[in-house]
């Protein structure tokens, strides 16, 4: 049986290093500092005498150079949009293990395998810079349009936009409207079931029904009725009843807003709605539907701004993304959770959602959060420096480099991208970029850059933040309209064309047929001629057999009353009869 636990005595590192100067300077003796500061006696004279470590414990896998040099670069993968997962990070723990104990003639401390679980937790607290979270999925347009380039351009229109239109202090003046997608079946918690079960199934909460609901709120807290478009077709019945105040209802084919639902939602809602005072700032994403010539006309006469948000970037510019629509659909799905679990017949449907929708907007859409959107935007209060960094250098269009310009007005390329395009001429190979600022020489190999090599060019232009209610665009797209209402016309007369030809091909064909038809009945009619011919000249033969026949049996009746004979019956092998006198 084994002793007693020794007890260790407490102590913090302050007062060790008060007491290392009080017998340095004062030349006092180690056992009344450690009595005075209440050290163990021992650990002073060996921190004294330098008999210890600096740190306590087993020395890491990794040399604290390799360590670094991996934080270095998952933080520099991150910021690119390509964050590390806890398999790759312990796949290039071992690479860089394997390399470096190659150099120090050492076998690898991992033993060539894989670092588990254990590894990585302890590597992570030696790092706390780092941690671990779920990724936010970015499609790659989104990514590349993430750029200091990009962000600097926008906010740059934006400032000249408030100044010209005197909106720095006018926050009932300054608006953002948006769509987003509702579904009817929401998202499941995490739910509790038996711990044996492998499968938790859950009865749905609605159908797949799609619905979208158009948003328009203020710098100011203010909110603006929403639009709700159905997919297919309006609910039957009163399903408006306790909907949102003043919201006006429609449906599409796909059950998101198109050109002319949006033009219903700038005249039925958002003119009525809108503060009276003029100028008005509406921001918007540059989606084809609200490309409206007849909106944009409309909005150059009330004096209303319509600007354009840069495409593929509503993420962290447009205000009801970043603080609304998340909370939105998080209370829409735990509203429904909670309406089927106190009714387990509860189903969400197109004609019940008006009056769900109503209760959740009244909690998510209060001033606060509002404004909030509209802060961390940088649109009002503006501030050019609101926007998250990782949002403006994570474009992979660029060559990695240390520090990246934020202006790229100079057009020339970055040391680190000029290096990353050119080749060793021994082995043919690009060489790191990131040797010297983030990566050690000898791990050139295993940590690389983001590959920036750009994509094909299309012919498709891109297109950056504008205004939209620009002389420019609207007679861009008068003649847009006009160039479509051209192309139709066009292409309605090469129908009537093709319709004609088609009519055309089928009256000939139609003759041709009438005259193959016409060839048959009188090639008919000929043969029926002479069919009829061969059975008559057949009939007026067996008539005149007949005749003759008749004839013979009169002159043999004649002849036996001559001579008084009796004639009799006889059958003969033909089954007929003939008679014998």
């Amino acid at each position: 049986m084994s002793g007693p636990l020794r007890k260790y005595k407490e102590w913090d590192e302050e007062d060790m290093q008060q007491a290392l100067k009080s017998i340095k300077e004062e030349r006092k003796a180690i056992y009344s500092v450690a009595k005075e500061y209440n050290l163990p006696q021992s650990t002073l004279d060996d921190r004294y005498h330098e008999r210890h470590s600096e740190k306590v414990g087993r020395p890491t896998k990794l040399t604290p150079e390799d360590e670094e040099a991996l934080v270095k670069y998952s933080m520099y993968m991150a910021t690119k949009g390509f964050p590390l997962t806890s398999g790759v990070m312990k796949a290039l723990a071992k690479e860089v293990d394997a390399l470096s104990s190659k150099e120090r003639n050492q076998k690898p401390h991992f033993g060539g395998k894989m670092p588990g679980k254990r590894w990585l937790m302890g590597f992570r607290r030696r790092h706390p810079e780092i941690s671990l979270r779920s990724p936010d999925s970015l499609d790659r347009a989104r990514a590349a349009m993430s750029n200091a380039k990009i962000v600097g351009d926008h906010f740059l229109k934006v400032g000249e936009l408030l100044e010209e239109n005197n909106l720095q202090n006018r926050p009932h003046q300054i608006y953002n409207a948006d769509e987003t997608g509702m579904a009817l079946d929401a998202k499941k918690s995490r739910v509790i079931v038996p711990t044996a079960s492998k499968r938790a199934p859950s009865i749905r909460s609605g159908g797949r029904d799609h619905i979208s609901v158009m948003s328009c709120v203020s710098a100011a807290g203010g909110v603006v009725p929403p639009m709700i478009v159905f997919n297919k077709a309006l609910p039957s019945g009163k399903f408006s009843d306790g909907g949102p105040p003043g919201a006006l209802y429609a449906s599409s084919e796909s059950g998101y807003i198109n050109k002319e639902l949006f033009e219903q939602w700038y005249f039925k809602i958002f003119l009525p709605h809108c503060h009276k005072e003029r100028p008005i700032l509406l921001v918007l994403d540059q989606h084809g539907s609200h490309l409206s010539l007849k909106v944009l006309m409309s909005a150059m006469e009330e004096k209303i701004v319509i600007y354009g948000l840069p495409p593929h970037t509503s993420h962290f510019t447009q205000p009801l993304d970043v603080t609304v629509f998340s909370v939105l659909k998080t209370k829409w799905a735990t509203t429904l959770e909670a309406l089927q679990a106190v009714d387990s017949r509860f189903q969400a449907r197109k004609t019940t959602f008006p009056r769900i929708f109503a209760s959740v907007q009244d909690q998510v859409f209060n001033a606060d959060k509002i404004k909030a959107g509209f802060k961390k935007t940088g649109i009002f209060p503006f501030n050019e420096d609101a926007i998250d960094s990782v949002w403006t250098d994570m474009s992979t269009s660029e060559g990695p480099s240390a520090q990246e310009g934020s202006s790229g007005e100079s057009g020339e390329q970055s040391s680190a991208e000029r290096s990353n395009s050119e080749t060793c001429p021994s082995c043919g190979h690009a060489p790191n970029p990131l040797i010297g600022t983030l990566v050690p020489e000898h791990l050139q190999d295993i940590l690389r850059p983001v590959n920036s090599t750009t994509a094909k060019q299309t012919r498709r232009r891109k297109l950056s933040a504008r205004v939209m209610t620009h002389e420019d665009i609207v007679e861009e797209l008068r003649k847009k309209e006009e160039d479509e209402r051209t192309k139709k016309a066009k292409a309605e007369e090469r129908k009537k064309k093709a319709e004609l030809t088609r009519l055309q091909k089928e009256a000939k064909a139609k003759q041709r047929e009438d005259k193959k038809r016409k060839r048959e009945m009188e090639n008919g009619d000929e043969e029926k001629e002479k069919e009829l011919g061969k059975e008559e000249e057949e009939k007026e033969e067996e008539e005149k057999e007949m005749d003759a026949q008749k004839e013979e049996e009169k002159e043999q009746s004649v002849e036996c009353q001559r001579d008084g004979s009796k004639r009799r019956r006889v059958k003969k092998r033909d089954s007929c009869y003939d008679y014998d006198y």
